[in-house]
Order: C-alpha cells, then sequence, then structure tokens
C-alpha cells in the first residue's frame, strides 16, 4: 500500500485546488510553516481517499505499459532430437548413398569434363608423390638407420594427393572402381557406363601424372636423392611377381576406397584429411601397389635410369594393378557396400521373407495341422483337430 506523507499531500492539494496557494518552491518550503499548517489542516479525509485512489490509477496504468517476457524451459526427449544436424559425420548408409551419387554424376559427365577432372586428379596425385620423394630421398641416413621410420615418413607425406583429389574437383580411376559399381548395383548407371568412366578416368590420371613427372624433370627437382629414389623404387616395383603384385594391388585399393567412403562420411575438412590419410598412409608404408600413383612414380624413374624399358613398366607393374584395383574397388567397397545398404541387400532380405513364407504355405497344406493367426500378425501351428473360434483360425485341410 502506498505511504502518503502529509507534506506531499499538502504540496498536491495545493498545486490542484484553490487559486489562493500557487504550486511554487516557496510553498514547498513553507510546509513546517504557518502556511503550510494551515493547508495542512485544511486537508480532508476524502482528499486523501482521491489521492489514494489517484496513485492506484496511476500505479495500474504503469505497470500495464511493461512488457514482460517469461521464459519458460522446455524439455526436448532425445527421441525428438534429430542427431544428424548436429553431427559431424554422415551415417555409414548414408556415405553409401553419397557415393552412388557420385557414380550417378560420374556416368552423366561429358567425356571432356571426365578426361578434364581425371588429368587435375593425376596431376594432384604426383604432387603427393614428388613430396615423399623430395623428403625421403634425401634422408638417406634415415633409411640406413630406420627403415621402418623411412618407410613410415614417405607414407605419412603421400596422403595429400589424395585429399586435393577428392577436394579440388580431380577424379581418380581407382575411387571411380567403387563409385561406378555402387550406381550399377543402385540401377542408377548400366555397365557401358561404368567401363566409359573407368577408361576416361584412366586416360586422365595418365596425362596428368605422366605431364607432372616430365615437368618435375624439367624444372629439376628430380634430380638429386629424389631422382635415386625414384629409380630405386621403379627397380622395386618391377620386380614382383604378377600373383603377389595383383594382390598388393587389391589390397591397396580396398584401403583406398574405404578412404574415399570414409572421407563422405566426414563433414569438416579435418574430418575429411584424417579420414583420408589414416588408410593412405598405411598402404604406403606397407607397400601395397597404386596405378594411379605409378603412373607418376614409374615414369619418374624412367627418366631417371636406363636400366627398365617402358614395356617392362607397363606389364610388369602398371596393368596388372589396374586390374587388381579394379576388382578390389568394385567388389570389395562397390558392391560389398551395397549388400550392406543397398539393394543387393534388400534382395536378400526379399529373398528370405519369400522363403519364409512359402514354408508357411507348404506348412499349411499338411493334413492334421491348424494354422492360428495371432494379432500382432505371426503365425503359430497346433496339431490335432481340436476346433477353434472362427474369428481366430483358419483350417486348411
Amino acid at each position: 500500500m502506498r505511504i502518503i506523507s502529509s507534506s506531499v499531500i499538502t504540496l498536491s492539494l495545493l498545486g490542484s485546488s484553490s487559486n489562493a496557494f500557487a504550486p511554487s518552491a516557496d510553498a514547498a518550503s513553507m510546509s513546517s510553516r504557518t502556511t503550510g499548517t494551515a493547508a495542512l489542516q485544511a486537508v480532508t479525509v476524502d482528499d486523501v481517499k482521491l489521492l489514494e485512489e489517484k496513485y492506484a490509477k496511476q500505479d495500474k496504468k504503469d505497470q500495464s505499459s511493461k512488457t514482460v517476457t517469461v521464459y519458460e524451459s522446455v524439455v526436448v526427449p532425445p527421441t525428438q532430437i534429430d542427431l544428424s544436424q548436429v553431427s559431424n559425420l554422415l551415417t555409414p548408409a548414408e556415405a553409401y548413398q553419397a557415393l552412388v551419387a557420385k557414380g550417378e554424376y560420374n556416368a552423366n559427365a561429358s567425356a571432356a569434363k571426365t578426361v578434364f577432372s581425371a588429368a587435375l586428379g593425376g596431376a594432384y596425385v604426383g604432387m603427393g608423390a614428388m613430396l615423399s620423394l623430395a623428403v625421403a630421398g634425401n634422408s638417406p641416413g634415415l633409411a640406413a638407420s630406420d627403415p621402418g621410420l623411412y618407410k613410415f615418413l614417405f607414407g605419412a607425406l603421400f596422403p595429400v594427393n589424395l585429399l586435393l583429389a577428392l577436394q579440388c574437383g580431380g577424379q581418380l580411376y581407382t575411387g571411380n572402381t567403387a563409385n561406378m559399381m555402387a550406381a550399377v548395383c543402385e540401377g542408377k548407371a548400366n555397365v557401358g557406363d561404368l567401363a566409359r568412366s573407368w577408361s576416361l578416368s584412366w586416360i586422365g590420371n595418365f596425362i596428368g601424372c605422366t605431364g607432372f613427372a616430365i615437368a618435375c624433370k624439367y624444372a629439376g627437382v628430380l634430380e638429386g636423392g629424389a631422382g635415386h629414389l625414384a629409380a630405386a623404387t621403379l627397380a622395386t616395383k618391377t620386380s614382383y611377381e604378377l600373383g603377389p603384385l595383383f594382390v598388393k594391388a587389391m589390397f591397396c585399393n580396398w584401403l583406398v576406397c574405404l578412404a574415399v567412403y570414409l572421407s563422405m562420411q566426414a563433414k569438416d575438412m579435418t574430418g575429411k584429411y584424417l579420414s583420408i590419410w589414416l588408410p593412405v598412409s598405411c598402404f604406403v608404408s606397407i607397400g601395397f601397389e597404386h596405378s594411379v600413383a605409378n603412373m607418376f612414380l614409374l615414369p619418374a624413374g624412367l627418366m631417371s635410369t636406363n636400366d627398365i624399358s617402358i614395356q617392362t613398366a607397363l606389364f610388369h607393374n602398371l596393368l596388372p594393378v589396374t586390374v587388381g584395383n579394379a576388382v578390389s574397388g568394385s567388389l570389395f567397397v562397390g558392391a560389398a557396400m551395397s549388400f550392406m545398404y543397398g539393394k543387393l541387400g534388400e534382395e536378400e532380405e526379399e529373398e528370405k521373407v519369400a522363403e519364409k513364407e512359402e514354408g508357411v504355405v507348404a506348412l499349411a497344406k499338411e493334413p492334421n495341422n491348424q494354422q492360428i493367426v495371432v494379432d500382432d500378425g505371426t503365425r503359430k501351428q497346433k496339431k490335432g483337430k481340436e476346433s477353434l473360434p472362427a474369428a481366430s483360425t483358419s483350417t486348411s485341410s
């Protein structure tokens, strides 16, 4: 309740009553004098009530003019939260659909765009391989003292090429073996599209890698330790038997296509690079065979030594590795992921359902069997000829 002092009442009345007492600073200062005392004595109970009503109305008006914001806490159950909106990762099934979409895009791309993007991809691969040659090739002491660390150094620098290819418009034959097969399995492309994409991307990669190797030789960066390592790499790669070489090629592209698949799951650049770096550095450090990388390393070695011919490089490495890469990328990743998350797996499930239904029908045709249909859609069988309520049984003889 508002407390109204006598001085306030006096001044309010003085300011609103007769002209005998006009409102002024002098009047306010005279509240303790005779004039103020006389005015105070003139205030009645009714005047006090009027002032209280006046101030009460003013308070209500002030309160109504204020905007009060009330915040309420809302608890959202975990089941209603769409984690895909806040997560930095796609699910494996979502990443597979992205892989299929990439294959569909490649199937519809023009020949010129495919070759051009593949040439870019080949140049990007050459950049990463040249980096590894330049650093590791000029670390002969490390190679002699710690060959394991030396291999890891070579492999750790190499994966920058796949990051560039995937994020900067490049296209690689090795990755296309997986995405094109996925598109074929999902009915987004046909075998002709697959063969066309593989052929054009292989040609484009060869142009980009070989051209970049020639440019590096011309620029002088393939001299010294880098050139010696390129020549040694060529000699090693052309010395394998066909069987082990083919298996190395299969294992290599299995890891490479998994790197592509993992990078599609990541939404941020850091996640993409980690997804690429781990599998790629793995295959390089182990010594598996990658056809597109060899399109740079073999020409770089050929320009650094005269001991091995172009024919040997092609038939003892590049062509067998190309086939091995195609087998693993298409089957171990493209078709395998379709079986896990796509139509190949759905067909398997449909076949199982059809077999179960055929078994139920065959069982229902056997004599002395009654089929009990339960409300939840499941079926049970009961031996004998007991009669069941018509609403819940169906008997076949």
